[in-house]
């Protein structure tokens, strides 16, 4: 009984630091790729990409497709559950204000719970769309995490971008 008893400890231990292990690694590449952000790396495509082709529908249910992004567009890519995105919604807001033209805004939020709360936050202003995560518009501009903005170009190309400022006009 007692060696029973030492082998399933001896087991329960050595899983547990596998575990440990594994949770520490796991915790590393988390903290890596903060890092990798708050270094500025680019969120999304580079400056000077051409937006790839998309076609999605707003929530005013107009079609909207990449050819349709006037030069000077800002976009804006939102996940409801983020923290720091909501922290972003009234300036973005109040760039899309300045504009004075709701063609020229864009925000894309990620489908969840609050997406609708998000939206109506935006108000009429801006233009919105509701997608999935990995949906057709933030593949078509490579988006690799939220808040992502940025202002559309001449020929639909990524003028700028940034992961920090909303108010890229």
């Amino acid at each position: 009984m007692l060696v029973t008893l030492t082998v399933v400890l001896t087991i329960a231990v050595a899983l547990n630091i596998v575990l440990t292990f594994a949770l520490l690694k796991r915790v590393a590449g988390s903290e890596a790729r903060l890092a990798t952000l708050e270094r500025g790396v680019p969120t999304m495509s580079d400056i000077g990409e051409r937006i790839e082709d998309f076609t999605a529908t707003t929530t005013a249910g107009e079609t909207l497709t990449r050819d349709e992004l006037a030069d000077g567009t800002v976009i804006g890519f939102f996940d409801p559950d983020c923290e720091v995105c909501q922290s972003h919604v009234v300036a973005f807001t109040a760039a899309a204000t300045a504009l004075g033209d709701p063609a020229r805004t864009l925000a894309v939020v990620r489908e969840a719970e609050e997406a609708e709360l998000m939206v109506a936050a935006f108000g009429p202003g801006v233009r919105t769309v509701i997608e999935r995560r990995r949906g057709p518009v933030a593949r078509a501009f490579h988006v690799m995490a939220t808040p992502s903005f940025c202002t559309v170009g001449p020929g639909q190309t990524i003028a700028s971008h940034d992961y920090q400022q909303p108010a890229l006009v």
